[in-house]
């Protein structure tokens, strides 16, 4: 993985600065990576004791005139041990190179895209090679950075294809601000936005957004530098706060006369990673009595496997009691009422034991196609690189789940002489899919699909329903709540009928591009202006249908969001020899950079026209149920910046950072420029040291400041449409009525500033036994002062509240890293690679507020409480005595507390991961496995189907004695099969007595501690004991999990005779599996991939509820390159 990053850094600047001498013959051949044998590119040849050299092109293929003699090659590269091979009378030499560092390469990638010496630096950075990106057998960018890094988090909101994910490096560093980091592509700024259907992401329903991140082509990716700290980042002020990830895309070879084309493909299956665990054993209805509407919707009903067998029993006679109608599915099959079942006869006319699995139902094998073609090429003055590449994915999900992402770029640079050099890297993407309906949301693909009985079909979802007097509906959806279609509204939609009839796509232009200018007028003086500009269209079609369960009567929202970011750098960088032992590099420039959104459109409700062909119209609703919506927001920065690197006798490394910035979302009566400070402090002390086991070492400190900038116009109060609502749904808004403005109830702060960050880090890196095994370890301590807040307001401003500075919040950690070549014997090799991190955060002062809802349910949520972890999460736990026992109703039944409380907490204890590469010839296999130990998880789909009576947990059957059950108490009241409801104290007045006397009830037995038994059944799952109930702690759970979460074999056909006889430079091969396994003590429990949040990117973090779920994927790729 580090090896790439070599690789791609030395493609991009090396260039061919030898001229050829007229030699007797020529001597050609390959030079290949340590790791696995893969084509080294950027590789220095040069022929000893003469300035007669070449570079090795993408494919790590050389050309070079020598003697007839032949004489002897030195082969350097940076971060591997330099070689010297004798050519002897050979005409072919093939190298494999040795490792040097193993862990921490000696280039780094600075904020501004500056190559730097890591071994001379005093902050913490990560690499990760383009290579280990493309190879891990993600179809996204952001997914393929998970376990790469220490200190680097990475959460997906869902498995759909393209859905978003959540990066998170060192904790979480603001409150109610962007968590994400900072990305730059090619020294450019750029979004990783995941904008939701409102103004606000991060919503508990609807569909799972894209990160935008993920436009970008794996494969067209160099090299990824993870700048973790303050000091790192400062040089972009208060867009660093939470890191900065330097993204450089990869460039051409500089071999005169040569064009190297590339071809790949790649087929992966994707199937359903982690299931819910149901139980199949009881069908619709209640008090253990089948139900054919079932009241409450649950599976509280009849005992499936006792059933008779056979065909159902329809009630097809209009003139018999229970009859429905009829309804009637496009091929002819027809559906009747079913009688209800009676304490003598629990199964009423439900004779068929036929069970329907969800997974069967509503997933599929599914796939993607990523086909790519690179050509690169150039010579010692300039190169170029071209890339073309589409996926087209198909999600697991049976219908409408797909994504489609075609990417075109080109990368050029051009030296024209000693003094002038120009270089452009510019990407265009075209993105497409279709996302299905999640979360909390009757139109979800969970929660109707999990909800649903295991004896009803989903399959028959649409049809014409008949009721009893003759009248038809046409194209009525059937649900298990609905089963004869005979409402316009089910309840919950049917998983697959929503599938086909509620539609939401997004369509993608995006436009990524900078252009630079280096002038170097001087030996010690270059000169840099760069500008670039990022801009992408999404344009979103959402349609519900009339008959959908989430807006009845239809919903038709249409609307295009626009981001466009420009960026410009001016900076001079000058290298000063101050004496022989003191050199300097300084450098200094300045930054414009300004950003722009726009979001504009409608939404119709409630349609006028609601029967097919219905007008895909805003128009089509009447006055009061059109919604336009239009949104704008600008900012712009300003900023002046300077570093200074010194050097002293190439053991003792100081740098110092300053950035004065001005932003126009600052505050008008607060100071208009904010400086941001840094410095870093390495010393080489292995230097010093005689040492035949440590090769390298240097302790490294630093400090440095960032911030976050204010979200724009909160430093003025502003009018927004008017309206009035009830808090239930029903709204009188201005638009309706000609329109009209009033103040908004928050006001304006002239005196905002932005957020600050301040953090100290130490650490050191470690090289042992020729630099065979290498060590870094980091520790951190941040806080950041000024958090920005909504706070509460005196109501005779005539005002609710105000955004103000008023919160802090600190962090501190430790970031391990490390590498070793286990094995080097011959053709074998054996390498680890390995990362360990933990971070421990807390809410120190939220301004007088107890707690702060960041995102989740009213029942159970994640939030900011001073004292406290960020985002821990927040509800009901049972009531308890000072010494954390029960406190028990005079029956026996725990009781709920009276008050909200943290009841868990969502950050990990720690994380780590180890891969391990076994290389031998062409063949490598590597393994990646990672490890979270603690966090804890709010399993809300599980809450749910206890209430549902889906869970194994209510799975169980128990018979007591009459005298028990005159006397054991039960909880809550249940729905009779008469339409009634049950209100009984204890099990004798629920349920009727057996043959025997005895009685048999669905549910268990327990003690919860005082001594008295109580009967856990369909009434304590229905309400305090289940997910609908007050008591949210009961769902936390334990997210700790270890999984296998990438495996990859390789071969690659690149020897001398294969090459003579197929003019090609290799064939690589590739086989990799994704997510292969997982375990932990819950993840069956949670019953979906702990690493996924509801959420999404949102602050509010450790909430599953209905996420749709995770893949495993089976990958084959082939790559040929010429």
């Amino acid at each position: 993985m580090r090896k790439f990053l070599l690789v791609c850094l030395t493609a991009v600047f090396a260039l061919a600065s030898s001229e050829l001498w007229a030699q007797d013959r020529t001597v050609s051949g390959r030079i290949t990576s340590p790791e696995d044998g893969s084509p080294l590119p950027g590789v220095n040849v040069v022929l000893k004791g003469s300035t007669n050299g070449t570079v090795t092109d993408v494919n790590g293929q050389y050309s070079l005139s020598v003697p007839a003699s032949g004489g002897t090659l030195v082969i350097t590269f940076i971060g591997l041990k330099s070689q010297e091979v004798v050519i002897g009378e050979r005409n072919t030499v093939d190298v494999q190179m040795q490792q040097d560092v193993t862990q921490l390469s000696e280039v780094v990638v600075s904020a501004l895209g500056i190559e730097q010496n890591r071994d001379e630096l005093g902050t913490a950075s990560s690499n990760i090679g383009g290579s280990a990106v493309s190879k891990s057998g993600e179809a996204t960018l952001i997914n393929g950075l998970a376990a790469k890094a220490s200190g680097v988090n990475i959460v997906k909101s869902s498995g759909d294809p393209g859905a978003g994910a959540y990066i998170q490096i060192r904790g979480q560093s603001t409150i109610t601000g962007n968590l994400q980091p900072l990305i730059i592509l090619d020294g450019m700024p750029i979004y990783n936005s995941q904008s939701g259907m409102s103004e606000t992401d991060g919503g508990i329903d609807g569909v799972a957004q894209q990160s935008r991140l993920n436009d970008l082509n794996p494969d067209d990716i160099q090299s990824v530098e993870v700048l973790k700290g303050a000091s790192a980042g400062a040089l972009w002020g208060t867009r660093a706060a939470n890191g900065v990830i330097v993204i450089t895309t990869k460039k051409g070879a500089s071999e005169k006369g040569k064009i190297n084309v590339s071809l790949k493909y790649t087929h992966s299956i994707d199937k359903l990673y982690i299931a819910h665990d149901l139980t199949h054993n009881w069908g619709s209805g209640t008090l253990m009595q089948y139900q054919n509407t079932p009241s409450s919707g649950g599976s509280w009903g009849d005992y499936i496997p006792s059933r008779s067998g056979g065909a159902d029993a329809f009630i097809t006679n209009p003139a018999d009691p229970g009859y429905g109608g009829v309804f009637q599915a496009p091929d002819g099959t027809k559906f009747y009422s079913i009688a209800n079942g009676t304490v003598a006869n629990p199964h009423g006319g439900k004779n068929s034991r036929d069970i329907f699995d969800y997974r069967d139902n509503l997933f599929k094998t599914g796939s993607y196609n990523d086909f790519g073609v690179t050509l690169n090429g150039g010579d010692k003055d300039g190169n170029f690189y071209i890339s073309v590449d589409n996926l087209k994915q198909d999600g697991i999900i049976k219908r409408n789940s797909n994504y489609d992402r075609t990417s075109f770029r080109v990368n050029t640079n051009k030296r024209f002489n000693p003094f002038i050099k120009i270089s452009s890297n510019f990407g265009y993407t075209k993105t497409k899919s279709n996302r299905t309906q999640m979360g909390s949301n009757p139109s979800g693909l969970y929660l109707g699909g999990l909800r649903t009985s295991p004896d009803f079909n989903n399959e028959y979802s649409v049809g014409d329903y008949t009721n009893a007097d003759g009248v038809v509906s046409l194209n009525r959806q059937r649900a298990y709540r609905n089963p004869l279609g005979a409402s316009a509204k089910s309840t919950y939609d049917n998983p697959l009928w929503m599938m086909d009839h509620n539609i939401s796509t997004s369509d993608v232009d995006r436009f990524m591009g900078t252009f630079e200018l280096e002038l170097s007028p001087l030996k010690w003086l270059d000169v840099i202006g760069r500008g670039g500009v990022d801009s992408y269209i999404d344009r979103r079609y959402d349609f519900l249908d009339p008959l959908a369960s989430l807006q009845p009567g239809g919903n038709l929202s249409l609307q295009t969001i626009k981001e466009t970011q420009f960026n410009a750098d001016v900076f001079g960088r000058g290298k000063f020899t101050i004496d022989k032992d003191l050199t300097l590099i300084a450098l200094v420039g300045m930054n414009l950079n300004q950003r722009q959104y726009e979001r504009i459109g409608g939404t119709a409700q409630s349609f006028v026209i609601d029967k097919a062909p219905i007008p895909l119209d805003l128009t089509n609703a009447t006055l009061g149920n059109q919604f336009p919506f239009n949104a704008f927001n600008q900012q712009r920065t300003a900023a002046l910046y300077s570093t200074l690197d010194f050097a002293f006798k190439n053991v003792l490394f100081l740098g110092l950072t300053g950035r004065a910035e001005s932003a126009s979302t600052f505050g008008r009566a607060t100071q208009s420029t904010f400086f941001y400070p840094a410095a870093n402090l390495a010393w080489q002390f292995g230097q010093l040291l005689d040492s035949k086991v440590l090769s390298f070492g240097k302790l490294r400190t630093s400090y440095g400041q960032v911030g976050v900038q204010p979200s724009p116009y909160n430093t003025a109060t502003y009018y927004v449409p008017g309206g009035v609502a009830d808090g239930w749904g029903s709204q009188l808004l201005s638009s309706a009525y000609g329109g009209g403005y009033v103040q908004s109830t928050t006001l304006g702060n002239a005196s905002l500033k932005p957020e600050r960050k301040s953090e100290l880090e130490f650490g050191t890196d470690l090289r042992f036994f020729q630099d065979r095994v290498s060590l870094s370890g980091t520790y951190f301590t941040n806080k950041t002062v000024d958090a920005i807040l909504q706070v509460s307001t005196a109501p005779s401003t005539g005002f609710s509240n105000q955004v103000g500075n008023a919160a802090e919040i600190t962090n501190h950690g430790w970031e391990f890293d490390l590498g070793a070549e286990v094995i080097k014997a011959g053709d074998f090799s054996w390498k680890i690679s390995g990362n360990w991190s933990m971070y421990r955060n807390e809410v120190t002062n939220l301004a007088g507020t107890s707690s702060l809802f960041l995102n989740g349910f009213a029942g159970a949520s994640s939030r900011a409480v001073q004292g406290q972890p960020l985002g821990v999460l927040w509800g009901i736990d049972w009531d308890k005595d000072a010494q954390g026992n029960l406190i028990l109703d005079e029956r026996g039944f725990p009781k709920a507390a009276p008050n909200e409380s943290v009841i868990g907490n969502p950050n990990p204890q720690w994380k780590s991961a180890i891969g391990n590469t076994f290389s031998f010839k062409g063949f490598s296999l590597y393994v990646l496995v990672e490890r979270t130990q603690g966090g804890q998880i709010w399993a809300g789909t599980h809450g749910i189907m206890d209430n549902f009576g889906r869970s194994k947990d209510t799975d169980v059957i128990t018979t007591i004695s009459g005298a028990e059950a005159a006397t054991m108490p039960i909880w809550g009241a249940v729905p009779d099969n008469m339409g009634g409801t049950n209100r009984g104290k204890v099990v004798s007045e629920r349920y009727a007595p057996n043959a025997d006397g005895t009685y048999t009830f669905r549910g268990s037995v327990r003690d919860f501690g005082g001594g008295k038994k109580v009967a856990l059944d369909q009434g304590w799952y229905t309400d305090l004991g289940g997910g609908f109930g007050p008591v949210a702690s009961q769902y936390i759970k334990d997210a700790t999990n270890t999984r296998i979460r990438e495996v990859t074999l390789a071969y690659s056909l690149n020897s001398a005779a294969f090459r003579a006889a197929t003019k090609l430079t290799s064939i690589d091969f590739s086989i990799t599996g994704r997510n292969l396994f997982i375990t932990g003590p819950d993840v069956k429990y949670i019953g979906t991939d702990p690493e996924t949040n509801l959420t999404g990117s949102s602050n509010g973090r450790g909430l599953e509820y209905f996420n749709n779920p995770a893949t495993r994927s089976y990958l084959f790729t082939i790559k040929i390159n010429y």
